[in-house]
């Protein structure tokens, strides 16, 4: 699977924006834009992990395909995650109270592609493998 591996922070466009308007506090936003994300997806069988990395911060969720589980943002809210594959792309919903966030991770060329959407507001963030 292409996705597997270990990837590095290449660049990011509406970052800003998107953290904004999902409520990241100015204080973890400055980390955000002092460090830059490393990514970590691996299988093992039915389980996923991916594990991302932000300076001293860190989200490790390990969880299989279409089965809903409970995950932790990077600012502490309680999450409730589906992972779901659309051929070659990893969906992954992140709900909080009434709040979606769909996260789209998928590998282009060399790089994987990570989309996040909340509301009317998406981030890109790419990466190289490392």
């Amino acid at each position: 699977m292409a996705l597997v591996g270990t990837w590095k922070y290449v660049s990011a466009e509406k970052l800003e924006e998107y953290m904004q308007a999902t409520g990241v506090p100015e204080n973890l936003r400055e980390v955000a834009r002092k460090n830059q994300p490393t990514m970590e997806i691996s299988q093992n069988g039915d389980s996923w992990t991916i594990k991302t990395i932000v300076g001293d911060k860190i989200k490790d969720s390990t969880f299989t395909i279409g089965q809903e589980f409970q995950s932790t943002s990077l600012i502490g809210q309680p999450l409730k995650c589906v992972v779901t594959m659309d051929g070659d792309k990893m969906v992954e919903s992140q709900k909080e109270g009434g709040n979606e966030v769909i996260v789209t991770r998928s590998v282009s060329g060399d790089e994987l592609v990570s989309t996040m959407s909340f509301g009317s507001v998406t981030a890109t963030v790419r990466f190289k493998k490392a």
